[in-house]
């Protein structure tokens, strides 16, 4: 999880502002799936919103 903030800072620092709330949601329900069981749902099913959004923001930001 450490590293995983870390790179979250660094797409901070790196890219455009509006990928901030994205990657932190993201970073976010990683933490989530990796600590907290779910009951009748995977951990990939949990993270597919938040990364479809993330890598959303991230295509839009290099257009």
């Amino acid at each position: 999880m450490d590293g995983l903030r870390i790179a979250e800072h660094g797409i901070g620092l790196l890219c455009a502002p509006r990928l901030h709330a994205p990657a932190t949601a993201y970073a976010r329900a990683l933490n989530q799936a990796v600590w907290q069981e779910r009951a009748g749902e995977s951990p990939a099913d949990h993270l597919e919103p938040f990364k479809a959004e993330f890598l959303g923001a991230a295509r839009r930001s290099l257009s």
